[in-house]
């Protein structure tokens, strides 16, 4: 069983690293200008007013979902130790 857990702990580490050193070798193998360029990729500006109505949608939501989870949270709580409650004190 020991075996099995040490592969484990030795594996996610070099499949994270292997994937870290992949991802910056595609970066590597980018054309960055010269004369073999075809392409010109246009620059995009993001500016604070493009992003004021997402912010505000997220703030709109958050504030009618965080009540509604927390009533649901306290009512899933209450029916599961409530009745612990009783038992233990009858």
């Amino acid at each position: 069983m020991f075996e099995k857990l040490k592969t484990k702990l030795f594996l996610v580490p070099a499949l994270g690293g292997a994937m870290t050193v992949g991802s910056s070798l595609v970066a590597f193998a980018a054309e960055t200008g010269g004369s073999g360029s075809s392409t010109n990729i246009p620059s995009i500006s993001i500016t604070t007013d493009m992003l004021t109505p997402l912010v505000e949608g997220v703030v709109s939501n958050i504030q009618v979902i965080l009540p509604v989870g927390i009533g649901l949270m306290a009512l899933m709580l209450g029916i599961k130790v409530i009745p612990r409650l009783i038992k233990r004190f009858l």
